[in-house]
């Protein structure tokens, strides 16, 4: 009874990481306090380069997690990312605010395939595992709502002084860091430790995103994750949204009341499942990004905000929805690896383009930038039904 309780803790504390990860009282005013310090060419090359860390570090911290614990690697993380929080609040240079970056990637690259492979784990533990598509979808939802309460205040913390939103954010990793303790690891497939066994869940956990089962829906995992990855986590959301004239105050304000939406529309997605097949799902959502970045290049002031919402909303419903049919596909003694493998896959647009899009922007051509953008996401869909065609006639 007394092992129940504690796996049951284990998924209240996935719940409370969900909304820790998400304390982004910076959400709408970040951008103006780092080009205080750096052009938006230089805020490229920050960007390239932080994500970049955090991409060579996905794949590893997913087979570190299946062999050391993910417990674990949940602690080093939060503990990374709090100091890192802390650096950046205070950083009166580049160089300051790009050390901090660097450990808050630390952070993100650890938590992305040990949170949620220790949740599952749990409820198979549990014998629960069918579940797992309503924890998710709470954990989203838990995440959506933070973003938009800690967003919303955000704006007018910066307000009363540009670096408290900042600390706020900071503050949010150590609370996460101090839940950690209360893990406990589930004893799913556990794996004694060394080299060899190292390097051969990094193979086989990476092979599993491209098998048989997962491969047709590698086009859209990188459509959906990755250029909402690109659009929420770097520059270009702020850079849309200031150029429809939403600033720091109104961006705090927009966003947190689209991500409201959105977190109304996550609920849904069980019952979406139900009525719309996976792949069915993934292609309406694309469609969705790819309107949203066209109708981003053209100037048309605060209707700007139903741009917004369209993005929102393709992406924010396609996190739980890709993540419950990779959870569904893979074992569970290679499930941190793979979902750290996918994670990879999510980050490498905006490695590739950040630099490019700072550019863009500083040169003022954030509008040719979205075609191009929406004009890949459409190139991405087609190719995905050229080459389901090609294996279904290849089959015959």
């Amino acid at each position: 009874m007394t092992s129940i309780l504690k796996e049951n803790r284990n998924i209240l504390v996935f719940y409370i990481l969900s909304a820790c990860m998400n304390f982004f009282f910076l959400a709408s005013n970040w951008i103006y306090f780092w080009t205080k310090f750096m052009t938006y060419g230089q805020l490229g090359w920050i960007d390239a380069l932080g994500f970049g860390f955090a991409l060579f570090l996905e794949i590893p911290s997913g087979a570190i997690a299946d062999l050391l614990g993910k417990k674990k690697t949940i602690q080093v993380g939060l503990i990374a990312g709090t100091i890192g929080a802390f650096m950046i609040s205070g950083a009166n240079n580049l160089t300051t605010i790009f050390i901090g970056w660097l450990m808050v990637q630390i952070a993100y690259a650890f938590y992305s395939g040990a949170g949620e492979a220790l949740a599952y784990d749990t409820l198979v533990q549990l014998k629960r595992e069918n579940e797992y598509d309503v924890v998710i979808t709470k954990s989203k939802t838990i995440e959506t709502y933070t973003t938009a309460f800690a967003t919303f205040f955000g704006g007018f913390m910066y307000e009363f002084w540009f670096r408290l939103p900042h600390y706020a954010w900071g503050f949010g990793f150590l609370l996460g860091a101090i839940s950690a303790f209360w893990l406990f690891e589930p004893k799913v497939d556990t794996i004694k430790f060394s080299f060899k066994t190292y390097f051969e869940q990094l193979f086989i956990g990476a092979k599993e995103l491209f098998s048989v089962s997962l491969r047709k829906y590698v086009v859209f995992i990188l459509i959906l994750l990755g250029v909402y990855y690109l659009y929420s986590w770097g520059f270009i959301r702020p850079a849309i949204a200031t150029s429809f004239g939403f600033y720091a105050k109104e961006q705090s304000i927009i966003i947190g009341l689209l991500t409201l939406i959105s977190a109304f529309a996550i609920r849904l997605v069980p019952k979406l499942r139900e009525k719309i097949s996976d792949m069915g799902g993934l292609v309406i959502l694309s469609l969705m990004m790819a309107i949203g970045f066209f109708a981003a290049a053209f100037p048309i002031g605060y209707w700007g905000v139903f741009v917004l919402l369209t993005i929102a909303i393709a992406g924010k419903l396609a996190d739980p929805w890709i993540s419950v049919v990779i959870n569904r596909e893979i074992p569970s003694k290679y499930r941190a690896t793979t979902l750290s493998t996918a994670a990879f896959i999510t980050r490498l647009p905006y490695v590739l383009i950040a630099v490019v899009a700072g550019s863009s922007i500083q040169a003022g051509k954030l509008s040719i930038f979205n075609l191009w953008v929406a004009g890949a996401i459409l190139l991405g869909i087609f190719l995905s039904f050229f080459l389901y065609k090609l294996r279904k006639v290849k089959a015959l």
